[in-house]
């Protein structure tokens, strides 16, 4: 392959009024503007055609929010007391506003004392999307924590798919582009993640880094820059998503080494200008993620160990050709054969469908000497194998069939990534090679042709309306009886927080962290420094907990042994009940262990307890 040829990967179309790419595209100077503005082909900008390509890309970011809050509307007729995702979207909701409140406080907004008190969160190690909170600070401190969730998780799709839109202008007109961006954007991998998962559904950066990977790899000029935008890129996909990052770097790794085999004549001559902007990258990463990394893997209640177990959240054989319930359209005898699949059901996010599969099959062929389908194409079944996880699993059964994944997760990181999740880079592969089938089509009647059976295969991926939750909150919380706690209270806030019951982390956070608490849904370290969900368990919340649950009655629970010395090394200041299954039961046992009943304050059950030390 010469280098010629090899140049055609950086091609760039020139849009004529129509929408439809030239013909002639030709290798430009990456050096100008930014680098998701793809540049034209001719020598001298055209500012009426420039401006027309931005004109169109606003009307496509128009048309994504649009389709995304019509998807997502539910939450926004009842907004800030619905969600998404329930107590996922309750932890990431309570993580938007710890970052402004962190930072306004002059307090380290990667570790914090306000959950698991006394022992405090290691931030880092709990997808704390400290970037998400800087950026939706604004509507956080206006309108509340849900309400900047339910923006956020409006915006996810529109967002992603539009930076794809973006980025697939480098090679294609318009409309090819579009088609991208909404297979990308509303694809089953970031509606499944718009279920809580605010870390996973802003998939901004896997795009992004072809673009620079483009510009690294194949355009090499201003290597510098380019790498200096590729580790500012990394430092913030970091702050959002390490597991993202982590499985996007693997996927670029695989990509590029599909790249080198098929064009080993090439390797030499530009490496050298690679590894220079390779480790410019290195460097602008470690300086932005020297501070956060610093305080995960050397600061306070750091973990070791995987977080989540193995072998679980992975595609079953039968995920690619199987709708689950994220689809409109799926048959429910479908459906319900996908529920049988292992892991929870919005991780089963690998639904390609059979028109689909076969249509990339066919651009597979037909445009195998494309260079991004050269690439794109093996990518896709790569990634497809990986995403199998460990070992085999078909129609929900697990076998014993060993899969590559089985050596990837015995390496750091990923260990703590879930191969289900890699269905990203399917619709990402499968979006590059859609929009250059659609791109390639000259004559009007192709074209139409072409977008039929596009289509007609694109059209069982439409999603199903995602599912809300209800959330409730006394007026204690959010009126000015909480300003009447002691200053650095510790309370004792039940429903006591885990991770099948975390309302509480949502109170704490609407009362804008007037006191600390025990308990939590988080990532915390156990006796021995392994990572866990949740506190270890003890007398005191193992008791809550049952009471809670109907497991046991308060006066079985007032016998456990230890529950007084307990209750006692909290050294807490008072104790909140609020909303609550058993509620009769949990005031009986919050009574004995206060020893005086409490009051009745905006909607909440207050104990004030004698003074305690406050938390250092």
């Amino acid at each position: 392959m010469t280098a010629a040829e090899i140049s055609a990967l950086s091609e760039v179309d020139t849009a004529t009024d129509t929408g439809v790419a030239t013909d002639t595209g030709v290798a430009t100077d990456i050096g100008a503007g930014s680098p998701l503005a793809a540049p034209v082909a001719a020598p001298v900008r055209n500012t009426a055609t420039w401006r027309k390509r931005w004109l169109v890309a606003a009307g496509i970011l128009a048309m994504f929010c649009a389709l995304s809050v019509a998807l997502f509307w539910n939450g926004w007729t009842a907004l800030g007391s619905r969600v998404y995702g329930g107590g996922d979207a309750i932890l990431f909701s309570w993580y938007l506003a710890w970052t402004p409140y962190a930072i306004s406080h002059g307090l380290d907004p990667f570790v914090t004392h306000f959950l698991n008190a006394p022992d405090g969160v290691n931030i880092m190690w709990s997808t704390g999307v400290p970037l998400l909170g800087v950026v939706a600070a604004p509507i956080t401190v206006l309108a509340g924590p849900l309400v900047a969730f339910q923006v956020l998780t409006t915006l996810a799709p529109a967002l992603s798919g539009w930076v794809m839109f973006l980025v697939m202008r480098r090679w294609t007109a318009a409309f090819p582009a579009a088609v991208a961006g909404l297979l990308y954007g509303f694809s089953p991998y970031i509606i499944g993640a718009s279920y809580g998962h605010l870390h996973l559904s802003f998939a901004l950066f896997p795009p992004i880094l072809v673009l620079l990977l483009d510009d690294l790899l194949i355009r090499q000029r201003t290597v510098t820059r380019t790498g200096g935008l590729l580790g500012a890129a990394v430092a913030a996909q970091a702050l959002i998503s390490e597991e993202v990052l982590a499985t996007s770097a693997v996927v670029a790794v695989i990509g590029i080494a599909i790249l080198c085999m098929g064009h080993r004549d090439q390797v030499r001559p530009r490496a050298a200008a690679a590894v220079r902007g390779l480790a410019v990258c290195a460097v602008v990463a470690t300086v932005l993620l020297a501070w956060p990394l610093y305080i995960q893997f050397f600061g306070p209640q750091r973990v070791h160990g995987s977080i989540q177990p193995s072998d679980i959240a992975v595609s079953d054989l039968l995920t690619f050709a199987t709708p689950t319930p994220l689809q409109a359209l799926g048959p429910d005898v479908a459906v319900r054969e996908s529920l049988r699949f292992s892991g929870n059901a919005v991780e089963v996010s690998g639904y390609v469908g059979l028109p689909l599969l076969a249509l990339l099959a066919f651009i597979a062929v037909r445009l195998r000497r494309n260079p991004l389908v050269a690439v794109c194409a093996p990518l896709f079944a790569v990634v497809a194998v990986l995403s199998l996880g460990p070992h085999l699993h078909v129609g929900g059964r697990g076998t014993r069939i060993p899969l590559p994944w089985r050596l990837l997760e015995l390496g750091p990181v990923l260990h703590n990534a879930l191969p289900s999740r890699l269905s990203l880079y399917l619709a990402l592969a499968a979006s590059v090679m859609i929009a250059l089938w659609l791109d390639q089509a000259r004559p009007p009647r192709l074209r139409a042709a072409t977008g039929v059976v596009a289509a007609a295969a694109l059209v069982p991926l439409v999603p199903a309306t995602p599912i809300t939750f209800s959330t409730a909150t006394p007026r204690f919380f959010t009126g000015p009886q909480v300003d009447n706690l002691p200053a650095a209270a510790t309370a004792l806030v039940v429903p006591y927080p885990y991770p099948q019951q975390n309302i509480a982390m949502l109170w704490q956070a609407q009362a804008d962290f007037r006191f600390a608490m025990p308990g939590c849904y988080c990532t915390v370290p156990d006796r021995f420094g392994r990572s866990s969900f949740h506190p270890e368990t003890d007398p005191l919340n193992s008791a809550l907990i049952a009471v809670a649950t109907g497991q046991s009655t308060a006066a079985a629970a007032l016998r456990q042994p230890g529950l007084a010395a307990t209750f006692d090394r909290y050294h807490l200041n008072t104790i909140i009940l609020g909303p609550s299954d058993h509620h009769d039961e949990l005031v009986t046992l919050l009574t004995g262990l206060a020893g005086a009943p409490g009051r009745y304050v905006d909607g909440v059950d207050l104990w004030l307890l004698d003074s305690a030390p406050g938390r250092s």
